[in-house]
C-alpha cells in the first residue's frame, strides 16, 4: 500500500458491518490480531511503505490507523455522527520512532493534523503528544511486552475551546516489531471525558484461532 486510507469507507469495504472475519486489504499481509476487553479487537498489518491497523468493537468498524515504518501516525479515522479522519501533514513536524522509545524510555511528537468529515475540508489542528514507558511488562501468550501511557494533546491555533485530548495505554516489542494501543480516554474542551477499557488480552498469530476474528474473546455478550 503506497497511499493513505481516503476514508472508512474503506474499512467497511473490506470487512462490511459485523463480518465474522477482517478481510485484508490487497498488497498486505496480516500479522497479529490483538483481543482486549471491553468487546474490542484490532489486526495489525504490513502493507509494504505503511503498518494499517483496523479497530474493532463488537465486531463492528470502529478504526483505522496508518502509521509510518516506524510506528510514527500518519492518519487515524474512526466511526462518530460523520467519516472523522486525522492526516498528517506532510513535513510537519516529529514522528514517534518506537526502537527510541523502548531504547530511552520516552518519546515525544509534534506536527499539524488536517481534520476532514463528509463536510469540513483540511483544518490544521497543531499537535503534541508524548511518549513514557512504565518499568511494567506484560506478557501476552508468551510473549513479553513494554507497556506505557501516551498523550496527544491537539488545537486548532488561535480558536478557543478548540483542544482535543486523547490518551492511552499501549504496550511495545521490539522482538516483535509492534505498537498495540490499549484503554483509551478522549476528551474535548468543555465537556466530560470519556474512558473506555481496552486493554490487550491476548495476541493471535496467522494458524490460531481468534486470527483475524472482529470479536474479541473478551467481553462480548453472547
Amino acid at each position: 500500500m503506497n497511499r493513505l486510507l481516503t476514508g472508512l469507507a474503506c474499512l467497511w469495504a473490506f470487512s462490511g458491518p459485523a463480518a465474522a472475519q477482517v478481510q485484508v486489504p490487497q498488497d498486505c499481509t496480516a500479522l497479529a490480531t490483538v483481543h482486549k476487553n471491553s468487546c474490542a479487537v484490532s489486526t495489525v498489518m504490513d502493507c509494504g511503505q505503511t503498518f494499517l491497523v483496523f479497530g474493532f468493537l463488537d465486531g463492528n468498524p470502529e478504526s483505522a490507523n496508518v502509521y509510518d515504518r516506524n510506528w510514527g501516525m500518519l492518519e487515524f479515522l474512526y466511526r462518530a455522527n460523520a467519516e472523522t479522519r486525522f492526516t498528517l501533514k506532510p513535513g510537519s513536524g516529529k514522528n514517534l520512532q518506537l526502537d527510541q522509545l523502548l531504547s530511552d524510555g520516552v518519546a515525544t511528537e509534534s506536527g499539524v493534523f488536517l481534520f476532514n468529515t463528509r463536510v469540513v475540508k483540511n483544518r490544521e489542528f497543531t499537535f503534541d503528544g508524548k511518549y513514557t514507558l512504565d518499568e511494567e511488562e506484560v506478557v501476552l501468550d508468551g510473549h513479553t511486552f513494554r507497556k506505557g501511557v501516551f498523550l496527544r494533546e491537539m488545537e486548532r491555533e488561535g480558536i478557543e475551546g478548540s483542544k482535543i485530548g486523547f490518551g492511552f495505554d499501549f504496550l511495545g516489542s521490539d522482538e516483535l516489531d509492534l505498537f498495540i494501543e490499549g484503554s483509551l480516554t478522549r476528551h474535548f474542551e468543555g465537556r466530560d471525558s470519556l474512558t473506555v477499557d481496552q486493554t490487550p488480552r491476548a495476541i493471535r498469530f496467522p494458524g490460531q484461532p481468534g486470527f483475524l476474528a472482529t470479536r474479541s474473546e473478551f467481553g462480548c455478550d453472547g
